[in-house]
């Protein structure tokens, strides 16, 4: 048993370097053996989980469930800060520091006087100068793609090679152009159907899910956020359906296709 009085903080100094005490009890000997099992690849899988947990409190519109899932993302990266300086690799001060100088040095129009940027594109710009002509992170000539991680999951990977095609001018000019390539695409995946071609049919579907995602990206918006919301959106939806099936007595079966889809119709109307 380890005794540690907990005391609740009142400014947010004090509130990190309790949940970092504590991650550093529940590593210690005397810790937990579950936690003390943790490793880096681990605990950012589940920062990751957790992030999506908050995302989800986001679209719910849930203060409540924002306020404790971003709490869980803050224990999965103080734990990640604790593991790297447990091995010996680097304090959480270190990582911070360089954070804070990274953030200043890439913003030359907020923190000196040398630069101005009057909307968001010129702040990319100045950020992506900052990134190549003063730290020197070019691609490596032989990889254009070289700084995307491959183990993004595949919308984001597709949204971050697009936003790589946008930094050479590689891009639509407008979302009628994107549009008109989701039709195109949906019409090879329509004749690859026709011709029962398995292969083809799945990389004309592949094609299209890129196309959409460009619209998405275009538009502003992130695909893999998109998606989340309507999944949650459908079960939602269908959970409410089910809970008025039963009262109904509705059962749910292909036999009964035309009530579920009435009942679709009325959840959706808000009845």
């Amino acid at each position: 048993m380890i005794e540690y009085d907990f005391k609740r903080a009142d400014n947010l100094k004090d509130a990190c370097s309790n949940l970092y005490d504590i991650v550093t009890l529940l590593r210690s000997p005397e810790g937990c053996p579950w936690d003390r099992k943790q490793d880096n690849k681990s605990v950012a899988a589940a920062m990751v989980d957790e992030s999506y947990e908050y995302i989800d409190g986001i679209i719910k519109s849930s203060v409540e469930s924002q306020r404790e899932e971003i709490g869980d993302v803050m224990i999965n990266l103080f734990m990640n800060l604790y593991i790297h300086s447990e091995k010996g690799d680097f304090n959480p001060e270190d990582a911070i520091n360089e954070v804070c100088e990274k953030l200043i040095r890439r913003h030359p129009h907020v923190f000196t006087s040398t630069a101005s940027a009057s909307d968001s594109d010129e702040v990319l710009t100045l950020w992506n100068k900052v990134k190549e002509e003063v730290e020197g992170k070019k691609d490596k000539e032989e990889s254009f793609f070289s700084h995307i991680p491959s183990s993004l999951p595949p919308l984001l990977m597709s949204h971050e090679i697009q936003k790589k095609l946008k930094k050479v001018g590689f891009d639509w000019e407008d979302e009628k152009g994107v549009i008109d390539k989701i039709e195109e695409e949906l019409s090879e995946v329509r004749d690859a159907i026709s011709l029962n071609d398995r292969d083809r049919i799945e990389e004309e579907i592949g094609d299209l899910l890129f196309t959409v995602v460009n619209l998405a990206r275009f538009m502003k918006i992130k695909s893999d956020i998109a998606l989340r919301r309507t999944n949650q959106k459908i079960v939602d939806r269908f959970q409410a359906l089910f809970t008025l099936a039963k009262e109904r007595g509705i059962p749910l079966d292909k036999d009964h296709a035309r009530e579920m889809n009435e009942l679709w119709d009325e959840i959706k109307r808000g009845k």
